[in-house]
């Protein structure tokens, strides 16, 4: 085959590994959306965005030769963004499960579990999930908290127990808000967010009873024709695991034992 013949049937092709070449938004740009409440992994401190998957981002985009670029948009609008081809990836603690999945592919990058946090020197003695009978719990909307809270309050009617009155709220540090202002007893939050609250606001909180579902993958979302770039993203986190920089980043946030995915 002439020279010219082959060069031109090369970039036919996408690259080996690849179903097809990664489709992005903006050229030479990895945009991502997020819900910034949610410390440890995206929240903001003093005007700017920071936290475990801002840095993650950073590192997968340097990986792919791509400037990370952010937008910040309400929880519940991740998805139509990303099926509606605003944004590249959604990055924003989302948990992966059946809903999502059917909609959206998830790559998953770190394992978290539940956990009830309550005032420091708590008067309602609320010592775990199965004491949230009768009390106001505050939960992030649209979340997977939130769904536990009323898998919670659907026990406690069967039990012939008074159901949770929910609290539902924007992000996780409304909730947190909500706590500390006596507006709700409990919240429940991953088991990342339990380190945050403590170093953020040493004194205001405390843990009520252990963790659970200590399983629960958190997945970054890919529209599901997209599968080039769904390759080159699992192709980088197998990089910055490879070099360290995971690792790094699950010290520096504090993650607790357990929460790497790889």
């Amino acid at each position: 085959m002439p020279r010219l013949a082959l060069a031109c049937a090369l970039l036919l092709f996408p690259a080996p590994g690849f179903a097809q070449a990664p489709q992005l938004v903006d050229p030479g740009e990895l945009n991502w959306g997020t819900s910034a409440t949610f410390p440890p992994f995206e929240y903001m401190k003093s005007d700017k965005l920071v936290g475990f998957d801002v840095d993650l981002v950073a590192a997968v985009a340097k990986q792919m030769n791509l400037r990370s670029s952010a937008a910040q948009i309400a929880f519940t609008g991740l998805i139509p963004a990303l099926e509606g081809k605003r944004i590249d990836l959604i990055v924003s603690g989302m948990y992966i499960n059946p809903q999502r999945t059917q909609v959206i592919d998830m790559i998953p990058y770190v394992y978290v579990g539940n956990q009830v946090v309550v005032r420091q020197g708590d008067p309602k003695h609320i010592s775990g999930k199965d004491d949230l009978c009768g009390r106001t719990v505050a939960a992030p909307v649209g979340t997977v908290f939130e769904t536990s809270a009323k898998q919670a309050s659907a026990a406690c009617k069967v039990a012939g127990k008074p159901e949770i009155n929910l609290l539902s709220l924007t992000g996780t540090v409304n909730c947190a808000l909500a706590l500390t202002q006596d507006r709700a007893d409990a919240i429940i939050v991953s088991t990342p967010v339990v380190g945050a609250l403590m170093t953020e606001t040493p004194g205001a909180y405390a843990t009520a009873g252990a963790p659970w579902d200590n399983t629960t993958q958190m997945g970054i979302g890919v529209r599901k024709d997209n599968s080039g770039l769904k390759a080159a993203v699992r192709q980088a986190l197998k990089a910055i695991v490879a070099n360290g920089a995971y690792a790094a980043l699950i010290k520096k946030w504090q993650l607790p034992p357990g929460s790497s995915a790889f």
